[in-house]
């Protein structure tokens, strides 16, 4: 198309402004599509790529299978005090706390409960199970002994916790279901 534009300008010698401008015009334009045409391949090309991976991916987190799912937060102490004195209980608490070794997926929750009076109670939970309840008084010393005490009385439960859940998952406990 083009070369026959300058052609027809050739022989009819219409070596006008106009016709150069329109030939440069022409010339550009037609310059201009091929890039587009190479942009929208070029973009093509990398959807095309792009879509090829994310499928890649998709089948690999699918061949993993559920073992990313059982995901949790081991040995989590959660504060759920309300005054000065149950947080001074749960701050010589956790820094006294050494989780046991072998204890997997448990959460330690310490509620304060105000009550009537100068004392307030403390109770620890262990995954919602009540291990450790205990009136505590605002004097320092006390307050550290029961915290030392809370502390003994979480591990000797997590440590039987653990204990009791391998004797039941052990090969004495698991059979082949038939009589």
């Amino acid at each position: 198309m083009i070369a026959d534009f300058i052609v027809f300008v050739m022989e009819r010698k219409y070596f006008l402004v106009g016709g150069i401008t329109l030939l440069m015009f022409l010339m550009s334009f037609v310059s201009v599509k091929a890039q587009n045409s190479k942009n929208v391949n070029d973009s093509l090309r990398t959807l095309n790529i792009l879509k090829k991976t994310l499928n890649e991916t998709v089948n690999n987190v699918n061949k993993a299978g559920d073992e990313n799912l059982n995901i949790e937060i081991d040995g989590m102490v959660m504060d759920e005090t309300l005054t000065k004195v149950g947080r001074d209980f749960y701050d010589m608490f956790y820094s006294s706390w050494v989780a046991p070794k072998n204890a997997k997926n448990y959460t330690i929750k310490i509620k304060e409960m105000v009550l009537p009076g100068l004392a307030n109670q403390v109770t620890i939970f262990v995954d919602d199970n009540e291990v450790f309840k205990q009136k505590i008084q605002p004097r320092y010393d006390i307050l550290e002994q029961m915290s030392k005490y809370a502390n003994q009385m979480t591990l000797r439960y997590l440590n039987n916790y653990e204990k009791m859940k391998s004797q039941l998952d052990g090969d004495d406990q698991s059979g082949t279901g038939i009589f």
